[in-house]
């Protein structure tokens, strides 16, 4: 095979299979940026062995045609109205088990801590400046302007935290609400337009104050995960009570369900009590997959990894996996009856 004739060959078999480079990506599991590259750059360079094992590859994938695709990234805000209620864990994780089933993901650390950002990119502090901080409060544009950073994991991009995000509350404070409502649209403009990503998970602060009023005011749906105590479960009616009053300003924001984190299964009982408990609060709104407490969480983010990475037979990487497996259902059903 000569290299020059390499594209064409590749443009050829996508047309009869009729795959886009989003389609290409998801069939075989390779970084959609890199087969974006790949069609545009000189190949003079590349290895011929190298471009036919990714030719013969694509020829030999099969499409999961059950893959979703939106008209515009579908965004995801985790958010719990108390604090330890393990966000940080569930954007990473989740993030994680929708790029393995090919989907595309940025995940945008809007919280202080940065617990998310120091799991999928640990090398964020090296580049201080290149933040969500920076970038929000400079109303930039994320992917025009060079926030987002590519992890190493295929389908993954941050937006990265910073600890400067504390700040945050106090200058939107001093914006007017026009001003407020702009910035994330400014923000997500290309990212929209572009349609890359199928989803936007953002990690929030615990608070309810102006900087997490923006996400909602952005978002398609809230994620909630609460632990199964009474102080979990008080933080329910307010997460209700905030996501209906957001839904007056963005009626699409919708509740995708809440999620029982970090569960001891030694309390049996205590559990069944406090699933049925938010059941009569929120009716269909409880996640039936829940993620029990397992040390492989603490182990996985000591080494930076999701779970999934770090151990995948793990109880923990085993319930991640089913979380976003239903959280794909409640969407589909959900995109389903708002065309319909």
């Amino acid at each position: 095979m000569r290299k020059s004739d390499w594209k064409d060959r590749m443009n050829a078999l996508l047309k009869k299979k009729g795959w886009d480079i989003k389609d290409w990506h998801r069939a075989t599991g390779l970084n959609q940026w890199q087969l974006e590259s790949l069609m545009e750059m000189d190949l003079s360079e590349m290895n011929e062995e190298d471009l036919e094992s990714i030719y013969e590859q694509a020829k030999k994938a099969k499409l999961d045609k059950n893959l979703m695709r939106f008209d515009c990234p579908v965004m995801i805000a985790v958010w719990a109205h108390k604090g330890g209620m393990g966000k940080s864990t569930v954007v990473t994780n989740l993030s994680y088990e929708l790029a393995k089933r090919g989907y595309n993901v940025l995940a945008i650390d809007t919280d202080s801590q940065s617990d998310m950002t120091s799991v999928l990119f640990p090398d964020y502090l090296e580049q201080p400046d290149i933040s969500f901080y920076n970038g929000f409060l400079g109303q930039e544009d994320f992917r025009e302007e060079g926030y987002i950073m590519h992890t190493e994991y295929t389908g993954i991009d941050v937006v990265a935290g910073s600890a400067e995000s504390e700040a945050l509350e106090g200058s939107l404070c001093t914006m007017t609400e026009k001003i407020r409502n702009k910035m994330w649209k400014k923000c997500l403009r290309s990212i929209r337009e572009e349609n890359y990503y199928d989803f936007i998970i953002v990690d929030m602060d615990k608070t309810a104050g102006k900087m997490n009023k923006t996400i909602l005011d952005e978002a398609d749906y809230v994620l909630a995960p609460i632990e199964s105590s009474m102080f979990g479960i008080k933080a329910v009616p307010p997460t209700l009570a905030q996501i209906e009053e957001m839904a007056e300003s963005n009626p699409k924001l919708k509740l995708l369900g809440f999620l029982f984190n970090k569960v001891d299964l030694r309390k049996k009982t205590a559990m069944a009590d406090n699933t049925s408990l938010v059941e009569q609060i929120a009716p269909e709104y409880t996640f039936q997959t829940f993620i029990k407490n397992d040390a492989n969480v603490d182990n996985s983010q000591k080494e930076h990894m999701p779970i999934g990475y770090y151990n995948s037979r793990s109880p923990a990487s085993r319930q991640m996996a089913e979380l976003a497996d239903e959280a794909l259902e409640r969407i589909r059903k959900d995109q389903k009856e708002r065309r319909g």
